[in-house]
């Protein structure tokens, strides 16, 4: 495994970041706890989830499974998402924040989180309310760093200049999604990021899992796949994907790879990424990720796969819909 900088701290985190989005509904909660057991083994330090993840369940499993080897692990998780059943039980105020914190802390089994994200932004509620929140929560130890996740460059460059107006802990990392096949970040958060030093972490390095070679051309998509359920993702299985896909996995085929695995080689290749989120649903979702620094793609590979998705980067901004940011308080501090 190989270690890089995280942004502006002294972190140091594993260039593979292990993600709890949606492991832990698909297995019993023994293999999940094995499968963290076996990523930590292979020397990945960082873990992500969220408290939303299975409304609490994804924190309480990434808990269990590292009670007892907490020491030398970077554990991230986010707020915003819907948590209680009363008015202003979500969100970024900190009326929720404050409350929040303290649950994930109990569920993951944890006296402290080490990066803290919010997982939307919130335009119902001022960004001083939201940053001075969280750097209490820094200031009381159970937070140690914190980021965003899902927003623009702008937001972000908002919360910097707010936290250095009032001398509040800075926004360290921005976790976005990118892919062969979602590039938009490289038009303007890429530029962002690299100018201020902010940390880039991205998940979805397989699209839903188009890149992983289950979708097959004139073929309906396996039973239980996300694009059996979710149409918007079945409307992008055209020809046109399909002659993309063909090229991708042509490719794998020549270095004896996987598709998945040549599709976040490529993602690790970039060097303003951070570190990419890796996820799945079974154990061997994960298994194969451990291998790639095992192996090299060619200089001309990475440059044809760049020509091959240039498309990409030109698209809608998947992220998040909300185009204002947090509410205006031009006289509140």
């Amino acid at each position: 495994m190989r270690y890089v900088q995280y942004g502006n701290s002294g972190l140091q985190v594993s260039k593979l970041c292990w993600g709890a989005m949606n492991f832990y509904q698909n297995v019993d909660e023994q293999t999940a706890i094995a499968s963290v057991h076996k990523a930590l083994d292979q020397g990945i330090n960082f873990f992500d989830t969220a408290d939303g993840y299975g409304r609490g369940r994804g924190e309480e499993v990434l808990g269990k499974a590292l009670h007892g080897r907490r020491d030398g692990v970077v554990l991230a998780t986010k707020c915003w998402v819907p948590m209680y059943d009363w008015p202003g039980g979500r969100g970024c105020s900190r009326f929720h924040m404050m409350r929040a914190v303290e649950d994930s802390l109990r569920r993951l089994g944890t006296d402290y989180i080490d990066l803290y994200q919010l997982h939307h932004p919130d335009a119902d509620t001022p960004v001083e309310e939201t940053l001075s929140t969280l750097d209490t929560l820094v200031r009381q130890g159970k937070i140690r760093y914190i980021g965003v996740a899902n927003h623009y460059a702008w937001q972000v460059a908002h919360y910097l200049g707010v936290s250095a107006l009032h001398n509040w802990e800075p926004m360290i990392s921005l976790q976005v999604c990118y892919s062969l096949l979602d590039r938009v970040i490289e038009n303007e958060t890429v530029h962002f990021c690299r100018r201020f030093n902010i940390a880039l972490m991205t998940y979805g390095p397989l699209r839903g899992g188009i890149l992983s070679g289950k979708y097959k051309r004139g073929q309906a998509p396996p039973e239980g796949s996300r694009a059996s359920r979710i149409q918007d993702m079945r409307d992008t299985l055209t020809d046109d994907m399909f002659d993309i896909l063909d090229e991708i996995s042509a490719m794998a085929d020549r270095y004896g790879i996987g598709m998945n695995q040549l599709a976040v080689k490529w993602v690790l290749s970039k060097d303003y990424i951070t570190t990419p989120i890796i996820g799945g649903s079974r154990p061997e979702h994960f298994d194969p990720m451990y291998e790639l620094f095992d192996f090299e793609i060619e200089a001309d590979d990475l440059t044809r796969l760049d020509d091959l998705t240039e498309r990409y980067r030109f698209k809608p901004f998947g992220n998040q819909a909300v185009v204002e940011g947090g509410g205006l308080s031009p006289n509140r501090w």
